[in-house]
């Protein structure tokens, strides 16, 4: 699971959920609420799980899930810092998953939160973790929200997600996996699917999708079609 994640920025199967997953979605669907694959687009933004991309708060994401998050500031060792709150277990119409929000800070200031860090550690990756102070903490929470990746605790298949969300406009390999990304921009939507990793599903402004596929492509991707 973390390295699915790390490799975006980013379990048990049960009966119920696969259900879920494999049946496609009737007109009665559209109001069921937090469901992954009720993504829109409203005002020029991706609306999922209730958030507007680029509009809603990361106070409002932190309180729109019924569980707690851990906020911190990921420092990689190359590219770029990033502020994400993450809720390890989160249960949205039945279905686990591991939610992600990212904060829309620039570059500047995350600098800033760096420096005042209160612990810093280092991962795994050689990536650095670094708890922020509680004056951060509450910029943080005034943000907006710039993505939201969703990690479901069952596996998906390619045919449930073409059963949900139809054919991309485009599929885009990994030359370092077996994950290959399917795009959908005109719904704001990354899905990538592995044999070796759990699915990912990433939510992005579709302003921002041509930047997205471009880095896909110079971090060594291969586009399948």
């Amino acid at each position: 699971m973390t390295k699915a994640l790390t490799a975006l920025v980013f379990l048990v199967v049960t009966i119920v959920a696969g259900v879920y997953w494999s049946a496609k979605m009737s007109d009665g669907d559209k109001g069921e609420g937090f469901y992954p694959w009720n993504v829109r687009q409203v005002d020029g933004t991706t609306e999922v799980f209730g958030l507007r991309l680029g509009q809603s708060t990361m106070e409002q994401g932190l309180n729109n899930f019924e569980s707690s998050a851990e906020v911190s500031l990921f420092v990689p060792e190359h590219g770029d810092y990033v502020v994400e709150a993450f809720f390890d277990d989160v249960q949205l119409q039945g279905l686990g998953a591991v939610v992600v929000l990212v904060a829309d800070l620039d570059q500047a200031a995350m600098q800033q939160m760096f420096a005042r860090g209160e612990r810093i550690s280092t991962l795994g990756s050689g990536s650095r973790k670094v708890s922020l102070t509680e004056a951060d903490l509450q910029l943080v929470r005034s943000a907006r929200i710039a993505s939201i990746t969703y990690l479901p605790k069952i596996d998906l298949s390619a045919e449930q997600v073409l059963n949900r969300f139809g054919e991309p406009a485009q599929r885009i390999q990994e030359n370092d996996s077996d994950a290959v990304h399917w795009l959908y921009p005109a719904k704001g939507l990354d899905v990538v699917i592995s044999d070796d990793e759990k699915e990912v599903l990433q939510y992005l402004p579709p302003s921002r999708f041509a930047e997205f596929s471009l880095k896909l492509m110079q971090h060594g991707a291969d586009v399948v079609d």
